[in-house]
């Protein structure tokens, strides 16, 4: 596998696919003849914890909502299963205490790796949830495999639920479905944020608005070109009062975009490139630091970012389709009509279903109105706090109480139950 690492996405991803199909072929069927008895014990969750990955920053955010709310979590890194699924040894249990709650904060080819990667006598004895995100008007249909040995599947979206319930019904596993249950990220603002625009680079006298994309989202999906065509449009020449920040995280995986994004940014003294890795706190940092945020996506299983911004009060000019659409309405947000378009992703993450293409002219006029008007910033900023804190309410300690998980947590060798 280190090896395929280094070859280009579109010709790794399709590799790992297979290799990750055989492995789940020749493993999966044993664990049929296994018996299962859930009983109560930990509540683990397992992801891409302390990563500056939207996956990694959404299980972080699983993790302290389920300890806000009263329960004992056992947070498990998914890197080291990742490594352990191709070893030949025995697999090792997932802790030392049997039963309880496997909640798994990733995709279903993650959770593949991840029952692949344990002892399966282990975690038939644990509740299974997998808490995963699509932004397509379909799933992969690979997904359906982990989808018969989880107990239930949260999701990002009512948007997401749809994908995957597309998908399950066209594999025959429409009974399936049942086992999705929406829950939106716990979004909160951390009460250690403040705006800081020269750690930043950002210049004073100077309204900025961002776009945030990362390299492994897959540059199509997110789409900061629609984003530079959209502001260039809005200011068909430069202007010294208004700047668009691009925040950019593993601009490495696609070398084309890296020489088109310095291409523009030499043509523009008004775009700023921003390359440096930042942590989740230095994210919302940047978020209270800016003025505006666009986000033209193609497609959100969720749209985390957008969530943040406006949990901030700051004004989102964004596709009005997909995930958002949950918590963003025209009164919280400058949502920018679409059509659906068949998708085409160069780098192969995205094959199934349909995305959006948005109106670059509409979301020109949304940007140059919101720079030049404050009051209208101002007003579509602060209806946002609300509708974000509107997504908590699934989180909170009645509502997870009543949840069938719950039933399998034991927290009394740590504190009361909730």
């Amino acid at each position: 596998m280190g090896l395929i690492r280094t070859l280009p996405l579109p010709v790794r991803l399709p590799l790992i696919r297979a290799a990750l199909a055989t492995a789940w072929r020749l493993r999966e069927p044993r664990w049929r003849e296994l018996p299962t008895s859930l009983s109560a014990g930990p509540l683990i969750v397992s992801g891409f914890l302390g990563e500056a990955l939207g996956v990694g920053r959404g299980a972080d955010a699983t993790g302290n909502a389920l300890e806000a709310a009263g329960y004992v979590v056992e947070r498990q890194s998914l890197r080291p299963a990742q490594k352990a699924m191709w070893s030949p040894s025995r697999k090792p249990a997932l802790t030392d205490r049997p039963g309880g709650v496997w909640l798994i904060h990733a995709n279903a080819p993650e959770v593949e790796v991840a029952l692949m990667a344990h002892d399966p006598a282990d975690w038939l004895t644990r509740y299974r949830i997998g808490y995963w995100a699509w932004e397509t008007t379909q799933a992969p249909h690979a997904w359906v495999r982990s989808a018969r040995w989880l107990d239930e599947i949260w999701v990002t979206s009512n948007f997401t639920a749809d994908a995957i319930r597309n998908t399950l019904e066209q594999a025959g596993m429409g009974e399936q479905a049942t086992k999705l249950r929406v829950m939106p990220h716990p979004v909160t603002r951390p009460a250690s944020v403040r705006p800081d625009p020269t750690r930043f680079g950002l210049k004073p006298g100077i309204k900025h608005a961002l776009v945030m994309v990362h390299g492994r989202s897959a540059f199509a999906r997110k789409d900061p070109w629609g984003a530079i065509e959209a502001w260039t449009r809005a200011f068909p020449e430069p202007r010294a009062d208004a700047h668009l920040i691009v925040k950019v995280r593993a601009l490495n995986t696609d070398a084309s975009a890296r020489r088109r994004l310095n291409a523009l940014m030499s043509e523009r003294p008004d775009l700023q490139l921003i390359e440096t890795d930042l942590s989740n706190p230095e994210v919302w940092d940047l978020l209270a630091s800016i003025d505006l945020l666009i986000s033209l996506h193609r497609a959100e299983g969720f749209g985390l970012i957008p969530a943040e911004a406006m949990a901030l009060g700051k004004p989102v000019v964004m596709t009005g389709w997909s995930g958002v659409t949950d918590f963003a309405d025209s009164d919280s947000a400058a949502l920018v009509p679409f059509h659906l378009v068949p998708i085409k992703d160069p780098s192969g993450a995205y094959r199934t279903g349909q995305w959006a293409e948005p109106d670059l002219g509409v979301a020109a006029a949304c940007i140059r109105e919101l720079i030049d008007h404050p009051e209208v910033a101002a007003r579509l900023g602060a209806a946002g706090p609300a509708r974000i804190h509107a997504l908590s309410r699934a989180w909170a300690p009645d509502a997870l109480a009543a949840m069938p998980f719950a039933t399998f947590v034991d927290n009394s060798a740590n504190r009361p139950a909730p």
